[in-house]
């Protein structure tokens, strides 16, 4: 049963007196008018087959249908103050974020891999220069080898702040060659493997056990330092064999949520955004 269906049964229960429109309105709420639509929500379901991702907001989001030009200046805007600027970069990374780990959620993945390349052939320190190179590698590997290739690839700026390379995902990739290294992973005891056909440097791949734990890994690579050296640059690579997850979004009440799915919850973290005054609670459960 949905999260919201129950919700309603545990009001009924209380004694609230509902109707047809307030089981229909317990999702999103609309206000405004036709030329600009106003919807607010306090929750974002997102169900995946591995489980269940809730967030929950102590202030009600309200989303307009318009772009929001004052945030779009308030982004491009060089002038603008240091609290705008701080905010900008939280939503613009926070929103990066989300959507990898909605991604990565989505898929099941096979291997988890690192990039590296060679210096003395790659002047790995010039970002478009080694995403043209990851890129053509990308496509060539699923026109020629693996048709079926879905890959997450995010990139990390080495601990010399100079030079990068990439980690990502990869799954339905049985043609492609992976060769023991002869070294295992000391954290996981996982073998690590190389691949063969990365000519620009080096590669090490280990095989994916938990695609949850993973996709929360693969996100951990985008920081507020990613909004830096990636301004206005792409944050990740993907295909279109991947997969996303619409998340549902919905009007509840916090406690009424927890004390229905208490016992439910496997992971509960809370972080408070003091730019915008919003707490916000993140909820793992089983599906």
């Amino acid at each position: 049963m949905k999260i919201k269906d129950r919700l309603i049964i545990l009001k009924v229960k209380r004694g609230y007196k509902l109707h047809h429109e307030s089981i229909k309105n317990n999702g999103v709420q609309f206000y405004g008018d036709k030329d600009n639509p106003l919807e607010t929500y306090n929750c974002r379901l997102t169900t995946y087959k591995s489980g269940q991702h809730v967030t929950l907001y102590s202030n009600p989001i309200i989303k307009s249908g318009k772009v929001n030009e004052k945030f779009k200046k308030s982004y491009h805007n060089e002038k603008r103050e240091k609290e705008q600027e701080t905010h900008c970069k939280n939503v613009s990374i926070s929103k990066t974020k989300n959507t990898i780990y909605n991604i990565a959620r989505s898929n099941k993945w096979d291997w988890f891999i690192t990039l590296t390349f060679d210096r003395k052939k790659t002047d790995s320190s010039d970002y478009d220069t080694v995403v043209k190179k990851l890129s053509y590698y990308l496509n060539h590997l699923q026109q020629r080898k693996c048709p079926n290739l879905k890959y997450l690839i995010v990139p990390e700026l080495h601990a010399d702040k100079e030079h990068y390379h990439f980690h990502g995902l990869l799954a339905d990739c049985p043609e492609l060659n992976f060769v023991f290294s002869g070294h295992w992973d000391k954290k996981n005891n996982r073998a690590i493997f190389n691949i063969p056909s990365w000519s620009h440097g080096f590669t090490t791949a280990t095989a994916v056990g938990d695609s949850v734990k993973a996709s929360g890994y693969i996100t951990k690579y985008i920081t507020k330092e990613s909004d830096a050296f990636l301004k206005n640059k792409k944050r990740y690579y993907t295909n279109r064999n991947t997969k996303r997850t619409e998340p549902e979004k919905l009007n509840i009440d916090k406690y009424e949520f927890l004390e229905m799915y208490g016992d439910d919850i496997t992971y509960m973290k809370d972080l408070t955004v003091k730019e915008i005054g919003q707490h916000v609670t993140y909820i793992e459960m089983p599906y």
